[in-house]
């Protein structure tokens, strides 16, 4: 593909200073098969790696794993925000009080994700309707943002080796459409 390729991930320290909760959550955090793409001038730099980490210990461990795409923009631009598909537990949650950030003009975007951050102004105008239409159109996509960090995986698990092209081109895409 052209891209640097290392087989260690990112430093944990960088990833964990990033504001990002995938990076603080659960134990025996893993970074690898790293490649990067520096941005020019304004342009973010981007990596693409893949991430594990484990929950709960012996027999009742869960090893989460996920190909991301991390862009650093360089300057914050990018409120904190956790963007997940919606299913049911969120829903009954939201019954018991739990709150989450739906868009006024999309009902679907509403009913298909679950958009949540402590400034619900700054996530609504990050938002924009170009963003809502391509994550109504690419269902399953997951995003979280902090600072100067957005962070994109499809779902939670790892990409194969013939679908990384595709995934690389709909991250991009999806982060051209954020980030206006």
């Amino acid at each position: 593909m052209g891209l640097p390729f290392t087989e260690k991930g990112p430093e944990s320290h960088f990833l964990e200073m990033t504001g990002l909760g995938i990076f603080n959550a659960g134990h025996s955090r893993k970074a690898s098969n790293l490649m990067e793409l520096r941005g020019a001038g304004a342009a973010p730099d981007i990596s693409f790696f893949d991430y594990r980490y484990t929950t709960g210990g012996g027999k009742n461990s869960h090893t989460h794993a996920f190909t991301l795409a991390l862009f650093d923009f360089k300057t914050p631009r990018v409120p904190a925000f956790e963007l997940k598909p919606e299913n049911f537990i969120y829903k009954i949650g939201e019954l018991i009080g739990f709150k989450d950030i739906d868009i006024p003009s999309s009902r679907l975007f509403s009913d298909k994700y679950r958009l949540t951050g402590p400034n619900e102004a700054e996530v609504l105008a990050f938002f924009n309707s170009g963003a809502v239409a391509y994550f109504e159109q690419h269902l399953g996509w997951q995003a979280q943002g902090a600072g100067n960090y957005l962070l994109l995986t499809r779902g939670a698990r790892l990409t194969r080796p013939e679908d990384y092209n595709t995934f690389i081109l709909e991250a991009k895409n999806m982060a051209a459409a954020l980030v206006r």
